[in-house]
């Protein structure tokens, strides 16, 4: 699935790309003009961590997201596995009061909102499924499709249409679009 959608936005977004920052999603170039450098430091983050030689291209943000989401999958399971106190797959209703005792207060809340919403079917039981669907509700909720779809919008600073967007691209296009406003 990550390759298919890598593949399209190559597609798509390298088209994108000749319009120029005039195709920049309106709440993107907002931000680029409320904070230029901001914008910047945080794409170099993500050009030096998932570009290649040339620079950053679909595939690299793809993948970022990907990674980005598969992180907040596994911390969103690792909460609720905590409960998991027979080692089943599963966290039942017995299991998270249980280890509700030894939570903070805060800690407590926090546990029983994961719980409940894994708890999809509300029989008292978050199955295996139950709660890989939780923690991937949790990554798409902590970098939504809208997000993504900001992020790859950095591709329309590929000023030489190679499919990729170096240091130099970007600085030199956020520059530019700062400088006409």
């Amino acid at each position: 699935m990550k390759a298919v959608i890598g593949f399209l936005l190559g597609l798509i977004w390298p088209l994108i790309a000749f319009a120029g920052p005039e195709a920049l999603p309106e709440a993107v170039k907002k931000r680029i003009l409320r904070a230029p450098q901001e914008y910047v430091e945080q794409m170099t983050r993500l050009v030096a961590g998932f570009g290649g030689p040339a620079g950053l291209t679909a595939e690299g943000i793809a993948t970022h997201v990907a990674v980005e989401r598969a992180y907040t999958r596994a911390d969103a399971l690792r909460g609720l596995l905590a409960a998991d106190l027979d080692n089943d797959g599963a966290v039942t209703m017995a299991e998270a009061d249980r280890l509700m005792q030894v939570l903070s207060a805060r800690g407590r809340g926090g546990f029983l909102l994961s719980f409940t919403a894994a708890d999809a079917d509300g029989d008292g039981r978050a199955d295996a499924a139950e709660l890989r669907q939780a923690a991937d509700l949790v990554a798409l909720d902590r970098l939504t499709p809208r997000a993504a779809e900001g992020l790859q919008a950095v591709l329309v600073f590929d000023a030489d249409g190679d499919g990729a967007v170096s240091l130099p691209e970007l600085r030199a296009g956020v520059a530019a679009l700062a400088g006409k406003s």
